[in-house]
């Protein structure tokens, strides 16, 4: 699948419960996915400096764009730091990382 096609079907994947939840706290989200598969995906509005995002992220957005053909990872541009959102989906059960920078020791 082409780098248009899967974003365009990313992008369809986001609406419904994702879309509605970001929306419904006065944000947006879009998402491009690259050639290679990577999906970035950007907060707007008030989502954009919203703390909880690390938590939309890893429990509803990055499983949710997973599941798309074509999609490999899954980055927020903006963030703070990708090993700083794997600790928090850890600390909330959303993920086993195995990258021990994951855990805080670095």
């Amino acid at each position: 699948m082409g780098a248009k096609k899967t974003t365009r079907a990313a992008d369809r994947a986001l609406d419904g419960k994702v879309r509605q939840l970001v929306e419904a706290h006065g944000g947006g989200i879009s998402v491009d996915v690259d050639s290679a598969g990577d999906a970035h995906v950007t907060f707007h509005g008030r989502c954009a400096a919203c703390p909880s995002a690390p938590v939309t992220m890893g429990s509803l957005v990055r499983p949710t764009l997973l599941k798309i053909e074509g999609v490999r990872s899954v980055t927020r541009n903006g963030a703070v730091s990708r090993f700083a959102e794997a600790r928090i989906e850890k600390m909330f059960g959303l993920s086993e990382s195995t990258d021990p920078r994951a855990d805080g020791a670095n």
